[in-house]
């Protein structure tokens, strides 16, 4: 075989690998949906790709952990509300047993209620959800209160993602809202010095529980607000992130998925391409063999 021959086989070789992996492309991309599979088949798209990829991974994140910290601070609302009940219950108790015309007896009676009122807001801030106590900080595997009322939680206070790089707030320090830390009242010792009030029916001990109470309660009530910030930025985050998330999954679907009729069609003229060049190839061999007869 002369030089220029071998030079045309190599190209003509050359040109029917390349309409067949055009073939093979086209097939796949027909077969699968998909545009790119692989890195190979368009770098600057895969890298896209993966960054979309990992983005919906992360809106995923976000939009669970946001939900489930919702369902948590859903649960610290429901009972700081009923605490506040509790508390304001107790305040119309000293405030009207304080009236030094009510009997030792009068007074007495009402020992047994102050007492209920005091294991109801305990049961109230060791509330377990979902196996987790939520007014205990970070250290949420025991009850954050002790039968006296002592706290036994910590001082953390558990964040969630609601935005890549943004932390919120998912839980309450109890020990500031309840026991006052910081400069506030303790409602727990204010309950048991009223109870011990009312049973010696010492009016002047009734009454200096007003300002404690009163103090409670607004800590409850500065509570209750962060609380309801929270579950706002909770919502918030979880409906950007599933708007988020359909904006990225269209636009990766646009990076990776094939159009079906391009890609049918694409098929098509590969193949019709294959053939032209295996016909071509072919009629010049049979061309340069009659020459070298």
């Amino acid at each position: 075989m002369r030089v220029s021959d071998k030079m045309f086989y190599d190209l003509a070789t050359k040109n029917a690998l390349d309409a067949r992996d055009r073939v093979l492309t086209a097939s796949q991309e027909a077969a699968t949906g998909k545009r790119v599979t692989s890195p190979g088949d368009d770098p600057s798209a895969a890298g896209l790709i993966v960054r979309d990829r990992t983005q919906l991974i992360r809106l995923d994140a976000i939009n669970q952990g946001a939900g489930r910290a919702n369902d948590e601070l859903s649960m610290a609302d429901s009972n700081l509300q009923q605490l506040s009940n509790v508390v304001t219950r107790a305040r119309e108790l000293a405030e009207q047993l304080s009236n030094d015309s009510y009997s030792a007896a009068e007074r007495g009676n009402a020992v047994a209620e102050v007492n209920t009122l005091f294991n109801q807001a305990l049961s109230l801030m060791n509330v377990d959800f979902n196996g987790r106590y939520i007014f205990g900080g970070t250290k949420d595997n025991q009850p954050p209160f002790d039968a006296s009322g002592n706290y036994q939680g910590d001082t953390n206070v558990r964040q969630i993602e609601v935005a890549p790089g943004v932390l919120e707030d998912s839980s309450v320090r109890a020990d500031v809202a309840v026991k006052g830390v910081g400069g506030g009242a303790d409602l727990f010792a204010t309950l048991n010095s009223l109870s011990t009030a009312l049973g010696a029916n010492d009016g002047s001990g009734i009454r200096a529980a007003f300002a404690s109470l009163d103090s409670v309660n607004q800590q409850v009530g500065n509570a209750l607000a962060k609380v309801g910030a929270s579950m706002d930025a909770f919502d918030a985050a979880q409906s950007i992130a599933a708007s988020t998330k359909l904006t990225t999954t269209k636009t990766l679907s646009g990076e990776q998925d094939a159009d079906v009729f391009e890609a049918t069609s694409n098929l098509a003229l590969a193949n019709h391409a294959l053939d032209a060049t295996l016909t071509a190839s072919a009629a010049s061999f049979q061309m340069s063999l009659v020459d070298k007869l």
